[in-house]
This record gives structure tokens, C-alpha cells and sequence, in this order.
């Protein structure tokens, strides 16, 4: 699958999480989700600055939430979650969503299974 595709789909994935309601968008929404420790799956675009993922980092360091830099700017997340501001920092509150968001984000020629954890 091409990383054009790989990217299609994960827009599309992260869209109906959205309308499922099991998608949390934006820093602050993020962290007052771990702060009532939820066990989620935390989701960075891309070009997100390193200042903004070491604060989330931080945020999350007493609970152990995955990690996952997506494939895709804060522009294109913004667009697939049909919004008109770009979205940078996403939680993930669904495990069946997050198989499939790892398995779309892992590199084809990597067998390793596990991302990041804090």
C-alpha cells in the first residue's frame, strides 16, 4: 500500500472515530483527558513542534499511554476531521481504532509491533 493510500485511510479512520465520539482533538482537550486517567492511545502530527510533544510527554509521564507520530501535518488531520483549523495533538480513547492506526502507521519493512510508550 502506498503512503498516498496509507494516508487516505487513516484520514478516514480518524474521521469516524471523530463521529463516534471516541476522538478527543487539541492539546488542552488531550491532557485533561489524561489528567481523568483514561487509558488512550495519544497521536501527534507530523510537523508538531517539539516544544508542544515534549509538554504532552510530560503531561503523560505518570501514566503509560502509546505515543504515535501520525503520517500526516496538522493541515491534512484538520481537513480528514473536516475542521477548518489544523489539529496537531489527538487522543484515542478506542483499542479497535488504535490496531488499526498502528498497523497503518508502521513502516512496511518493520516487525516491530510496539511505538513509543511514556
Amino acid at each position: 500500500m502506498s503512503n498516498q493510500e496509507k494516508s487516505g485511510r487513516l484520514g478516514g479512520l480518524l474521521g469516524m472515530a471523530r463521529r463516534g465520539g471516541r476522538l478527543t482533538t487539541g492539546f488542552n482537550a488531550v491532557v485533561c483527558l489524561i489528567a481523568k486517567s483514561k487509558s488512550v492511545m495519544l497521536m501527534l502530527a507530523t510537523d508538531l513542534s517539539e516544544k508542544t510533544e515534549k509538554e504532552l510527554r510530560f503531561a503523560a509521564r505518570s501514566k503509560n499511554h502509546e505515543i504515535i507520530r501520525l503520517p500526516l501535518s496538522k493541515e491534512e488531520i484538520g481537513q480528514a476531521l473536516g475542521l477548518t483549523k489544523p489539529v496537531g495533538v489527538l487522543a484515542l480513547e478506542d483499542e479497535g481504532f488504535a490496531a488499526t492506526v498502528r498497523l497503518l502507521c508502521r513502516d512496511e519493512g518493520d516487525s516491530k509491533e510496539e511505538f513509543t510508550v511514556c
